[in-house]
């Protein structure tokens, strides 16, 4: 199967229980570091952010053994959620930042990357990148 790359880069993608850990917050090995870069830069950075959070609040669901009215525990999920969404994609791009400072990238690389990415190929941009970073923490 191999490892994955994207122009030239490999990047390791991270297994479900690390993937688990990655998206309540925790940080991944170094090796994983290209895949947070692409992760968190590619085309679909913001579906990304979205099942990240999804993740998040499925402890909501535990609403529903409070006791009371069936309609007043969906009520209180669906509360969870709708505010916790809004939160959450409100200050995505700055999670996104936190997530990349975090494993050891420069403050704005992400929003870099997507600036230049408006005229080019976002992949492209996205490994050059890793690989300068990747040379440099080695």
């Amino acid at each position: 199967m191999g490892t994955p790359t994207i122009h030239g880069v490999h990047f390791q993608r991270p297994g479900p229980l690390r993937w688990l850990w990655y998206a309540i917050g925790g940080t991944l090995p170094d090796r994983y570091r290209p895949w947070v870069l692409w992760d968190l830069t590619a085309r679909t950075w913001v579906w990304r952010h979205f099942a990240r959070v999804m993740v998040l609040f499925s402890p909501l669901w535990l609403l529903l053994f409070v006791p009371g009215p069936l309609s007043l525990r969906f009520s209180m999920v669906a509360a969870g959620y709708v505010t916790g969404l809004y939160f959450s994609l409100s200050f995505m791009e700055d999670a996104c930042e936190r997530r990349l400072i975090k494993h050891g990238y420069p403050i704005g690389l992400n929003r870099r990357i997507r600036e230049e990415a408006e005229t080019g190929d976002r992949s492209e941009i996205v490994a050059l990148y890793a690989a300068y970073h990747q040379d440099r923490s080695d």
